[in-house]
């Protein structure tokens, strides 16, 4: 009988507030949010959850009864109001969910997560995920004495952090952003199989002069890609292609060589860009040959002379480079000009 009388009760506060609501009478409203808020202790002291969360979501007025929040939160009824809530679409509760969580309880990852898959709000649930994996990428300082196993771990954390967001943004129809995300998890899976390989390599953090100066040592062209790719920095790759292509001696250049057909596109500016760049260096038969196998990807005959001018001069050694070329339209390119 008495849970009986509660619910009448509390359906009367719902329907005397739906009233005063229609008949804009301010004062009735604030006596029914001021009974609620007596009902709300009562129920919450005999447990009645249920008809707690029918009184919060029949009164509609949740930021004035943010006190059931946290009356369901202490109880650890969250999820009850989660399932009760999760067919409703309201966004007005959704919206009050998540800034009761973000300002009281902002390290509850958990509930945060909770109230997201329950709500299918995945866009806010991927915005936790990437604010906590730059929050702790910050943290790293590599420039200090750590421990290798200390820092595998919070990597691993933090290849989580970036995983998540790539995946939940992507369910939230952010593709660039769920891109971005994915990015960064490869860099960080990068970095942690350097430090698994002993490898000094430290590509987290880094500026743009750290970024210069870095990426074209790499021997493989998919790291340098990865790096690139999360610093959004594509704009060195002529210099990589001379140092570890064209004007490398070893055998594992042609390895680079291949990745970088498969990787980046090879325009006639970036091989004007290559030929630039190639002036301040010294050329041997090995660049030669290399950078012939580039000049077969070239689409302008007008870029192709410019190039020629630009480094077949008197007192250099490129004079070879293209009447050597294993190419008759090329050869007859640039004997026309």
């Amino acid at each position: 009988a008495s849970s009986s009388l509660l619910r009448i009760r509390v359906e009367l506060l719902i329907y005397a507030h739906t009233c005063f609501i229609n008949s804009c009478h301010m004062e009735g409203i604030c006596l029914v949010l001021d009974h609620a808020r007596h009902v709300a202790f009562l129920l919450n002291e005999l447990k009645s959850y249920q008809l707690l969360i029918r009184l919060l979501m029949g009164l509609e007025q949740y930021s004035e009864m943010i006190y059931i929040f946290d009356m369901l939160f202490q109880s650890d009824q969250f999820d009850l109001l989660l399932s009760t809530i999760s067919n409703t679409n309201d966004e007005r509760l959704n919206t009050s969910l998540f800034d009761y969580i973000k300002r009281h309880h902002p390290n509850d990852e958990h509930t945060f997560t909770s109230i997201s898959m329950n709500l299918n709000m995945h866009h806010e649930l991927a915005v936790m995920y990437r604010d906590a994996g730059e929050k702790l990428l910050k943290t790293l300082q590599f420039n200090q004495p750590y421990s290798t196993a200390e820092m595998s771990i919070t990597l691993q954390s933090l290849l989580q952090y970036y995983s998540d967001a790539a995946d939940t943004f992507y369910l939230a129809d952010c593709c660039r952003q769920s891109e971005q995300c994915l990015k960064q998890a490869r860099l960080i899976s990068l970095q942690l199989e350097f430090m698994q390989k002993q490898q000094g390599f430290i590509i987290l953090n880094l500026n743009s002069k750290q970024i210069r100066d870095l990426l074209p040592s790499f021997e493989r062209c998919w790291h340098a890609f990865v790096i690139a790719d999360a610093y959004n920095e594509h704009s060195l790759w002529p210099y990589c292609l001379i140092e570890q292509f064209i004007c490398n001696k070893n055998s594992n250049s042609i390895v680079y060589w291949n990745e970088f057909q498969q990787l980046i596109p090879i325009d006639d500016q970036l091989i004007i860009r290559i030929g630039k760049n190639l002036l301040q260096k010294s050329f041997n038969s090995i660049s030669i040959k290399n950078f012939q196998e580039i000049l077969l990807h070239i689409r302008d005959s007008t870029m192709l002379v410019h190039l020629q001018q630009s480094l077949v001069t008197n007192d250099n050694g490129y004079s070879n480079l293209f009447t050597s070329i294993d190419s008759p339209y090329v050869r007859d390119t640039t004997r026309v000009s």
